[in-house]
């Protein structure tokens, strides 16, 4: 927001004479900054001659200065009576106003002074900031317009016009703004600062962090800066860099929960959970109301294993919001690995309510099912999660095995050729298929299906197993015995000693 002075001639008299000289050591002292006295000047002024507008007018903006609001508005006021000709009067009136959070009366203040001088673009460009202020975006953008074709090198303008298109959606047209702004003022720290912002919601990546940098370079104890560059780094998977622009944010401004949770992302990536969750704490000690604080941690203490943990910050981010359909899912799959499969469909059951198309809760849910030993209900959930994500390799996967589990050996082996389909390279679903294969006594493509699993992870013991086994039910004994050695080999290696031992029984009794 920006005020004007008021430096119209005066007409000298012997009565105005020495006001006149009062007028020009108080603009002195405005200057200098020194307020307090340039009001006692006005003030003196005024008793000289009360009704001379631009004593009124000079007191107003001091006053102003000093946050003193309503006497601000009330010397405007008084100007404005003795003269109504007077824009800038209304202009800086409006410019209190504004600031005293009346927008609509700031507006009015604004109108009138453009119907006095239409060619005001500091009016416009306040009126432009008053109707942001109401959300009246359009508006805004119509005046920040209207000031830059009376004065087409108005930075602040230009920068504010891109605010508004920014809040608009219209990224494109907010950077072309900041453009313009940074051609007339390159050292506009916040205009390269929200040039970053827009170009990071499109997409680019580094043009934002180049852009954070030029900001930071002007002004480098700003956090958020670093924050939004951090976001950015972490975008292009430079954890490291995000995790330096995260700690500087938090070096600046110790208080931010935020930085401290996208800190805690970081590290989590990085696979040290240990460091993301005293990153979450921090954040809960700074704002124990942030609910994605406590989701957060949460899935770093069950990536810990500590389920009870996780339960209990899923618990507490829910009790934070209740319709936190995530919390619900999370806590669902620590109970699960707890063994509560029940207690795990009852939080999938409550994330189904918020959120009903929601591919993944169906398909933890179907696990879950299947646990207890209801395959049909499973199956049920797998179809939902493949209607509405028919590109889920697993859900068709998990829904072979259910049918296989069911003994429907033909519809198993189809949800395995869709799962391979879709992921080629699923070497479960080839090994399966080859199960189901065999059941179906296709041992020949079972066969194939285990060769597949071996290209795909040359260390599947099992895969050499089954594969072994079934050549031998082929007649190929000597094939059996090679995989079944190679199979007992794998499980010495991998620590399965039990499987190991029962191979080594197995390759004797077909040696007899």
């Amino acid at each position: 927001m920006q005020i004007d002075r008021d430096e119209s001639d005066i007409v000298l008299t012997a009565e105005t004479a020495n006001a006149e000289d009062l007028l020009v050591q108080a603009g002195e002292k405005y200057d200098r900054k020194d307020y307090k006295g340039a009001i006692e000047l006005y003030t003196t002024a005024i008793k000289i001659n009360s009704n001379d507008a631009i004593a009124y007018v000079g007191r107003g903006l001091a006053r102003y200065r000093l946050a003193d609001l309503p006497g601000a508005i009330a010397d405007y006021t008084i100007a404005i009576k003795i003269n109504p000709k007077d824009a800038i009067a209304y202009n800086n009136r409006g410019l209190a106003r504004y600031d005293a959070g009346d927008n609509q009366a700031a507006i009015a203040d604004y109108n009138q002074a453009i119907k006095i001088n239409p060619k005001y673009a500091l009016a416009f460009y306040n009126r432009g900031l008053a109707q942001y202020k109401l959300g009246k975006l359009p508006e805004a953008i119509a005046d920040y317009k209207q000031a830059l074709e009376i004065n087409p090198n108005y930075d602040d303008a230009y920068y504010n016009r891109g605010l508004a298109y920014y809040d608009l959606g219209d990224n494109q047209a907010a950077i072309a703004d900041y453009n313009q702004a940074l051609r007339i003022n390159p050292n506009a720290a916040d205009a390269y600062y929200n040039r970053g912002l827009a170009r990071y919601d499109l997409g680019d990546n580094q043009a934002a962090i180049d852009d954070y940098t030029s900001a930071l370079k002007i002004n480098p104890n700003d956090a958020d800066t670093y924050y939004n560059r951090g976001l950015a780094r972490y975008k292009l998977k430079d954890l490291q860099g995000a995790i330096a622009d995260y700690n500087q944010a938090i070096k600046i401004n110790p208080n931010t929960a935020d930085a401290y949770i996208r800190l805690g992302l970081a590290h989590y990536d990085l696979g040290n959970n240990q460091a993301a969750i005293a990153d979450y704490n921090q954040a809960i000690k700074i704002n124990p109301k942030d609910a994605l604080a406590y989701y957060n941690r949460a899935i770093a203490r069950n990536d810990l294993k500590d389920h009870q943990g996780a339960i209990a910050d899923y618990n507490q981010a829910i009790k934070l919001n209740s319709n936190y359909a995530s919390a619900y899912i999370g806590r669902g799959v620590a109970r699960f690995n707890l063994g509560d499969h029940k207690g795990a469909i009852a939080d999938y059951n409550q994330a189904l309510k918020i959120n009903p198309n929601d591919a993944l809760t169906y398909y933890n849910r179907g696990v879950a099912y299947s646990a207890l030993g209801d395959k049909q209900k499973a199956i049920e959930d797998y179809n939902q999660a493949i209607k509405i994500n028919p590109n889920d390799a697993e859900a068709y996967y998990n829904r072979g095995n259910a049918h296989s589990a069911l003994g429907d050996k033909q519809a198993a082996i189809a949800d395995y050729n869709q799962a391979i389909k879709i992921n080629p390279n699923y070497a479960p679903a080839y090994g399966n298929r080859g199960n189901a294969r065999y059941d179906l006594g296709d041992k020949q493509a079972a066969i194939e299906d285990y060769t597949q699993v071996i290209k795909i992870d040359p260390k599947d013991a099992l895969a050499y197993s089954n594969r072994g086994l079934t050549r031998y039910d082929l007649g190929d004994q000597l094939g059996a015995i090679a995989d079944l050695q190679k199979a007992a080999k794998l499980f010495q290696e991998q620590g399965k000693i039990d499987d190991y031992k029962q191979i080594l029984q197995l390759i004797k009794k077909l040696q007899q």
